[in-house]
């Protein structure tokens, strides 16, 4: 009965995320929303294919596109944001006739936290937690970008005297919002976060953190707010750790690696650098003028390991690198099992994280040895492995290379972008597709590794 409703689960995922793609191509390719009137059908599709990805590479500036043109951006990132099975299930619930048994039943076997009857308040969860964070994130920016220097980005108090002024700061808030919980890294400003002041820059940071928890710690979390439980969940423990980890190592790291390029990075700077890495792509400053080998290194790493299972961030996940790494820990402690907090991790899932890990360092491998291939040959390897990390872990960051790849470099890195998507959920639903009990028992025998 499983493996029908997963089937079913992923058929549904791939029909909608298929119609979101098409219908954003569509609505790009009318001229008057564009940067160009005959704006190529191939751009058309590279910016649908990465607004629904919550990528954030693109062959032109957001700010070239009319209103329009950037509403349909915008709609295409929320959406991809809050996920396609999520959105399906919300469709539902809006409508009053809640969650049929089989999405119940595929939704919580994604996560072995949850039960059949905490399924639907988990998507419900969902929905809510997505809306108060951007709302929150939009009032902040929105202060940030009144008290912005006029001459840098948005308008100033001084200059708020027409009603456009008003409504062109609040339509770069809520566009900021949205795609900074999304992680999508689109910014309507020319030059991305680059001019505008540290308010604005720490509420993105904010909203990129929130978004890539993942909303199984949130609905953890929430639990424990409402009393209903008093303790934290490994997964939860695991996520919060972690992030933390790669966060404050990032900005230090990083800061050590940038005295090397003669211009060392400030500790906000770092911080910012450490917290967008990871599957956003805003720069808050020129990030091509400190990129050396070294920080780039350790940028693709950062956006290989991504965010939180659940959540609107990509990559292999944190709890993957996690997993992977108190494996490598305990083994060379000696010890028979995996253990993370006191608790012991089954072998099943040390397995999953490790099959994980390869598949999507693999991939990017291959890619980035592709794309390497594909693109003008005056763009040096490191920028072309970069941009295959940043489409397959749907980061978004960019070294320069999206706007000279060729027709079939775009079309390469819009495979990544789907592959960076719908890889980590299509692996999912095919482990639990694939899981039987085992019916017959074989014998150990040892193989001599190293």
């Amino acid at each position: 009965m499983l493996i029908s409703y997963v089937k079913r689960g992923q058929l549904l995922f791939l029909a909608t995320f298929t119609a979101m793609i098409l219908t954003g191509t569509l609505l790009l390719l009318m001229p008057w929303w564009t940067p160009e009137r005959n704006y190529p059908v191939i751009n058309a599709v590279f910016t649908a294919v990465s607004a629904a990805c919550v990528n954030g590479l693109v062959t032109n500036d957001i700010c070239e596109f009319s209103f329009i043109g950037q509403l349909i951006i915008i709609t295409l990132v929320q959406l991809g944001g809050i996920g396609i099975m999520t959105l399906s299930a919300s469709i539902l619930l809006a409508v009053g006739r809640g969650l049929s048994f089989s999405n119940t039943l595929m939704i919580s076997n994604l996560n072995d936290n949850f039960s059949l009857r905490g399924a639907e308040g988990l998507t419900r969860t969902v929905i809510r937690y997505t809306f108060v964070c951007e709302g929150v994130g939009v009032v902040l920016i929105y202060i940030g970008l009144m008290f912005n220097d006029p001459e840098s980005a948005g308008f100033g108090v001084g200059q708020l005297t027409v009603p456009e002024s008003y409504f062109i700061n609040a339509w770069h808030a809520l566009f900021l919002g949205i795609s900074g919980f999304c992680n999508a890294g689109f910014s309507p400003l020319p030059g991305s976060l680059c001019k505008t002041n540290v308010l604005v820059q720490f509420t993105l940071v904010g909203l990129v953190i929130l978004g890539g928890l993942g909303v199984y710690v949130i609905y953890d979390l929430l639990e424990i707010f409402k009393k209903r439980r008093l303790y934290l969940r490994l997964h939860s423990k695991v996520v919060l750790s972690t992030s933390i980890i790669l966060l404050l190592a990032g900005t230090v790291i990083l800061m050590l690696l940038s005295l090397d390029s003669g211009k060392p990075l400030s500790l906000f700077n770092a911080f910012c650098l450490s917290a967008f890495s990871r599957t956003a792509g805003f720069n808050s400053f020129d990030v091509g003028t400190y990129m050396t080998p070294g920080i780039g290194t350790l940028v693709i790493i950062l956006m290989l390991i991504g965010g939180a299972p659940g959540s609107t961030a990509g990559g292999m996940k944190v709890t993957t690198a996690a997993v992977a790494f108190a494996a490598i820990r305990n083994t060379l402690l000696g010890n028979r099992e995996v253990l993370i907090f006191k608790r012991s991790v089954s072998m099943e899932i040390v397995l999953r994280a490790f099959t994980m890990m390869v598949i999507f360092l693999l991939l990017f491998a291959f890619g980035g040895i592709v794309l390497h291939v594909l693109t003008p040959p005056e763009i040096p390897l490191l920028e072309s492995m970069f941009e295959a990390a940043s489409a397959v872990t749907t980061t978004g960051m960019s070294m320069g290379a999206t706007a000279r790849l060729t027709v079939s470099g775009k079309i390469f890195v819009i495979i990544l972008m789907i592959i960076g998507r719908l890889g980590p959920f299509a692996i999912m639903l095919f482990l639990l597709s694939r899981e039987k009990p085992g019916q017959l028992k074989y014998p150990e025998e040892r193989v001599i590794i190293g």
